[in-house]
């Protein structure tokens, strides 16, 4: 049995889409572009990986600069403390036989009914503005001179005629001149004693050994151009 179909191919039953070239080509560009998003999705994966894993190595390795850093300041504090005890101990073994001398002579200055509490150097802090307009303070010797330091002592006395008699011995000592009370308080000890807490201040005279060589030396280079003009004038 032969069938004749006479309908247009436009109506015909299972007809084939038809995609032509165009259609081909544009199905053949956006599956390329799918396969490109996936590859860049992918190597971007891969760099996020390595950056995270990147940035685990770097914080470990802080971690460990860290404890070094700590290590390090402790050790520069270390040093600095020991620096300072070994220059205190350089000024003392300097000047022990002058300090000796000092301290020989303030004991013999004070009566009795009196004793020191404090002895100290006193410092004056200038202030002076910095470009900021911020005030920079540095611990200065109140007095310039080598020789002479300003000091402050501090210490108690049973009787103002106890504290008097040792200011006047202060002021004829070798050592100590320009004695000044600073301050003096009446304090209680137990529930009858009574005492006078005081601050005196005062100029210490000082001079270490290697000062008073220096100062002799200087006073024989003067002493000796005259001693050999006159050995000249009498030889003449």
């Amino acid at each position: 049995m032969i069938e004749i179909n006479l309908l247009p191919k436009n109506y015909l039953k299972g007809s084939k889409i038809s995609l032509g070239k165009t259609g081909v080509y544009a199905i053949a560009a956006s599956v390329g572009v799918v396969v490109m998003l996936v590859g860049i999705t992918f190597y971007q994966m891969y760099q996020l990986g390595n950056l995270e894993q990147n940035i685990r190595k770097a914080q470990q390795r802080a971690s460990v600069l860290q404890q070094d850093i700590r290590l390090v300041d402790a050790l520069i504090e270390v040093k600095g403390k020991i620096t300072q005890r070994m220059q205190a101990v350089e000024n003392l073994d300097r000047h022990r036989t002058v300090w000796v001398r000092i301290l020989e002579n303030l004991a013999m200055n004070i009566p009795e009914f009196v004793w020191i509490g404090n002895f100290k150097e006193k410092v004056d802090v200038p202030t002076s503005p910095d470009q900021k307009g911020n005030v920079a303070s540095t611990p200065q010797p109140a007095v310039s001179s080598v020789l002479v330091r300003k000091v402050e002592l501090e210490g108690y006395a049973f009787t103002l005629n106890a504290l008097a008699a040792f200011m006047i011995k202060m002021m004829r000592s070798d050592y100590f001149d320009e004695v000044e009370l600073l301050s003096s308080n009446e304090t209680k000890f137990g529930e009858k004693e009574k005492a006078y807490n005081f601050v005196l201040s005062c100029n210490l005279h000082y001079l270490s050994d290697d000062e008073l060589q220096n100062l002799i030396a200087d006073t024989e280079e003067e002493t000796a151009p005259s001693d050999s003009k006159t050995s000249h004038k009498t030889l003449n």
